[in-house]
């Protein structure tokens, strides 16, 4: 029974050390395992000999059956692992040696051999090649379609503009935008009074081109002299009157009344500076950053009052000027701020107020602060 049970465990014991230096490929691991399973043999045969050696047993017998029967489970192990392994059906083959003595580079080699025929297996079983190369002709038709989709959707809406100006049209309601997204019906009077308009600002552009010539021929004699400079935005003021609005010189009955503030740049209000026309009446200073003074910083755009009411400022001056076209001179600028601002003031909108709109439309400010620039720079600068 002694020999049975020593028989037992040394075969259990290398079947487990087998096992072990099989598992752990790297060198370390195979060490590490080794050492632990030799201990193991130790520990056992002294357990052995203390509690388990009949009376009457040699008990060297027992230690070189534990021994033998170690070693025998031990080489039984990794040849039974080893084979195993040597049945599939890989290419390259693994040898005893190569498993016992870690060697790594063979490991290595019998798993990427390993995984290249996975690889012809899949590729063989499931056509992968095929399959990638499908995939790669559902990007390219998802990334033409995409493109299409793009296409149909640019010109739906090219079609949805086009049906709808058509619907605009045909009911008569045709739109001009203004300053700050402001869409307004353009009425059939607006159409008969466009050749006036245009006339107009043709006369008022010659008129402003005529006054700055005759500025700038000055310019040598009057450099650095701002009184000079004043003189001509009151001309320019009295241009606007004059062949915009029909209003000839300065009167008490004026109609409509051009003014241009300055910034104070103490309190930051624009604040009047020339006005011509209404002499009597004073303009309310108004903050840098409040009403169409601050929209038109904003925007670069002139803006006129009736189409603007809500981001107005109210300068209690509504029962005397019905409308009014305000623009702040972006480009004149001292300590990065806008220096000039013009104002347009009409007594009677229904007279006036379409042609402030055409004036917005048409964007004439910006002729307007060329012609300033060129003097100011000339004059003050």
């Amino acid at each position: 029974m002694d020999f049975i049970t020593f028989t037992l465990v040394g075969l259990f014991t290398g079947a487990m050390g087998g096992w072990a230096a099989f598992a752990f490929g790297t060198k370390t691991g195979k060490v590490i395992a080794g050492s632990a399973s030799l201990g193991a043999v130790a520990l056992e045969t002294d357990s052995a000999l203390q509690g388990f050696i009949s009376y009457g047993h040699d008990s060297g017998e027992l230690v070189l059956v534990l021994t033998g029967t170690y070693v025998l489970g031990f080489i039984a192990t990794l040849a039974l692992l080893t084979q195993l392994l040597l049945q599939q059906d890989s290419k390259y083959r693994i040898t005893l040696i190569d498993v016992v003595f870690g060697n790594n580079k063979a490991l290595d080699a019998y798993h990427e051999a390993k995984r290249l025929e996975l690889d012809r297996l899949l590729e063989r079983e499931l056509n992968v090649q095929a399959l990638q190369q499908e995939r790669q002709a559902l990007a390219v038709r998802k990334q033409q379609l995409d493109d299409q989709q793009q296409v149909l959707r640019q010109e739906l809406a090219e079609a949805t503009a086009v049906l709808q100006a058509r619907d605009e049209f045909v009911s008569g309601q045709l739109f001009i935008t203004l300053a700050r997204k402001h869409k307004l019906p353009i009425k059939p009077l607006f159409f008969e009074l466009l050749p006036r308009y245009v006339h107009k600002a043709c006369l008022f552009h010659h008129g402003l081109q005529t006054e700055t010539a005759r500025y700038l021929a000055d310019a040598r004699t009057s450099a650095g002299n701002r009184d000079v400079f004043d003189a001509y935005l009151m001309s320019v003021a009295g241009c606007i009157k004059q062949h915009l609005f029909d209003q000839a010189g300065p009167s008490g009955n004026d109609e409509v009344r051009v003014h241009f503030r300055k910034l104070d740049r103490q309190d930051r209000h624009y604040k009047a500076h020339i006005v011509h026309g209404q002499q009597g009446g004073q303009l309310t200073p108004i903050p840098a950053d409040a009403g169409l003074i601050k929209a038109s910083r904003e925007s670069g755009r002139s803006l006129v009052h009736s189409v603007n009411k809500k981001a107005a400022f109210n300068t209690g001056s509504g029962h005397r000027w019905q409308d009014y076209l305000t623009y702040v001179v972006e480009h004149i600028v001292e300590d990065g701020e806008p220096v000039y601002s013009v104002g347009i003031s009409v007594r009677h909108g229904a007279v006036h107020t379409s042609l402030l709109y055409f004036l917005s439309f048409t964007q004439w400010e910006h002729g307007l602060q060329q012609a300033l620039m060129k003097v100011h720079g000339a004059l003050c600068v």
